[in-house]
């Protein structure tokens, strides 16, 4: 955070400019790992089986709190795509309330490559997540066509 001491009208424009050129359309997810890290990736690419892997030595893209960008139609402004996060819980129309959940969703993921799962006509969103361990950690795999689930 931070915090702008306005004491003029110029300093309230440069202060609107500042947090305007801050401003990210997204949604802020808590990313946490589930299950044994991946295999190691070999510099030919392929998985490496003859180094150990540490599951329980705590990473730091294992855990992160980091944005996927919901890019607005340039046209129109409007976010493009469909929800991204589904509720955890399955609506109860008998309750007057919706259950308590964290600001921010909670994504897991387990790290076993699986094949990716596209559902004929069920519409599905891509979303590019702010640089962050996880996402560096990705992508110095060097595995284009590997596929994670997430919960």
């Amino acid at each position: 955070g931070r915090s702008y001491c306005v004491r003029t009208q110029r300093m309230l424009n440069q202060c609107l400019e500042s947090l305007v050129q801050k401003v990210q359309s997204g949604v802020v997810i808590n990313f946490e790992k589930s299950g044994p890290d991946p295999a190691p990736i070999g510099e030919d690419g392929l998985v490496d089986s003859s180094r150990p892997i540490n599951s329980f030595a705590s990473q730091p893209w294992h855990s992160c709190h980091k944005l996927i960008y919901v890019r607005p139609n340039p046209k129109t402004g409007v976010p493009v795509g469909h929800w991204p996060i589904p509720e955890s819980f399955w609506p109860d129309q008998n309750s007057p309330t919706l259950p308590p959940r964290t600001a921010h969703p909670v994504v897991r993921f387990a790290c076993v490559d699986c094949e990716p799962m596209v559902i004929d006509k069920l519409p599905f969103d891509k979303y590019e997540l702010e640089p962050s361990p996880l996402t560096q950690y990705i992508l110095e795999r060097k595995s284009p066509h590997t596929c994670w689930q997430v919960l």
